[in-house]
């Protein structure tokens, strides 16, 4: 493996702030300052949509949702509707794309193999859904992409369902796909399953896919790379 990256692995982050420190990463990352990175962590209860996602398509108004406790967000991402929540893995992938792949779609096909081989890492064969984006496990869709391209850079990336209440995803329509199921790593296990085994299994297999050596990082190193006087994330 020629290549390298940075793992910085973080726990619970505001979806705002995640959101502000991937900007940095990708400012970054453009001018050269930084290797490629992935970031994972998880997000408190949020409703994100993409870009081109009208905020009246959503089920219910933005009111309704933060008074019953979810932070909404219009992102710059590409995609839908999604949630993102406690006992989500969450992964952000800042990486110039060119040094793995020309062709954007198969950028996506990677990161679903990613999941799909950190999935049978815990005996669960998942696949693909021709015409979709994302990784599905007995027909309930289990991981989500969205993604932005700057530049021929990446941000944003994929989030994997392990543990987490999948309830609130049926006060959205997911992916804009009617009639979605929504499954979980632990559901389809039956047995427990940790955010952080799973984040050694999507580190090891995001390695073997973009092969790629990955080196950890701490919050304060990499705000220290970044040129960032006080942490702009709080963990």
């Amino acid at each position: 493996m020629a290549r390298s990256g940075l793992l910085l692995q973080l726990d619970t982050v505001e979806y705002g702030d995640a959101w502000e420190l991937q900007k940095a990463l990708l400012e970054a990352r453009i001018s050269d300052t930084i290797e490629d990175c992935l970031v994972l962590l998880q997000h408190p209860p949020t409703f994100t949509y993409g870009r081109r996602y009208k905020e009246g398509a959503l089920i219910s108004n933005r009111d309704y949702y933060e008074k019953n406790g979810f932070a909404v967000y219009k992102t710059d991402r590409g995609g839908l509707a999604t949630y993102h929540g406690p006992g989500q893995a969450v992964g952000y992938s800042v990486i110039k794309m060119s040094a793995y792949t020309g062709d954007y779609y198969q950028y996506l096909r990677m990161l679903e193999e990613v999941m799909i081989r950190t999935l049978s890492g815990f005996d669960i064969e998942a696949e693909r859904r021709e015409g979709y984006t994302g990784v599905w496990v007995n027909g309930e869709k289990i991981g989500f992409i969205g993604v932005r391209m700057a530049l021929g850079y990446t941000m944003h990336g994929f989030s994997l369902n392990v543990n987490n209440d999948t309830s609130p995803f049926r006060l959205i329509t997911p992916c804009g796909i009617q009639g979605i199921r929504v499954a979980s790593l632990q559901t389809v296990a039956k047995k427990n399953v940790s955010v952080k085994a799973v984040y050694r299994e999507i580190t090891k297999c995001y390695s073997d896919v973009f092969q790629v050596q990955m080196t950890a990082i701490g919050i304060k190193a990499m705000m220290q790379r970044l040129g960032v006087i006080n942490n702009m994330v709080k963990v």
